[in-house]
C-alpha cells in the first residue's frame, strides 16, 4: 500500500469509517521504505497505529477510539491482500 486508503470497518456497533495510511520512511539517496507502520484514523482524528512484520502484530491506540483484536485481524489482512490500484498494472 502507497497510499492512504479508505475502509469500512463492520463492528457489532455499527459500520465504522477507518482511513488506513501507510508510513514511510526517507534512506539514503532519498528512497522511501515501506515500514510496515499504519496510522489509523477516523473522522479526521487519529485513533492509533498498527505495525505489521509478517504475522507479527502491534498496536498503540490514542483515546478510547481502540479497536477490537478482531477488527485489527480484518485491518491487517486488508492490507495484506490490498492491490494498489494504479500499481496494479505494473505487477503483471
Amino acid at each position: 500500500m502507497v497510499n492512504p486508503v479508505n475502509y469500512q470497518l463492520y463492528t457489532n456497533e455499527g459500520v465504522r469509517f477507518v482511513t488506513i495510511e501507510p508510513v514511510y520512511e526517507e534512506i539514503a539517496g532519498g528512497d522511501l521504505f515501506a515500514t510496515g507502520r499504519y496510522i489509523l484514523s477516523e473522522a479526521d482524528t487519529t485513533i492509533g497505529e498498527i505495525r505489521v512484520d509478517g504475522e507479527v502484530v502491534a498496536c498503540e491506540w490514542n483515546g478510547n477510539a481502540k479497536l477490537a483484536n478482531e477488527s485489527v485481524n480484518r485491518i491487517v489482512e486488508f492490507i495484506n491482500e490490498y492491490d494498489e490500484p494504479e500499481l496494479a498494472g505494473y505487477l503483471d
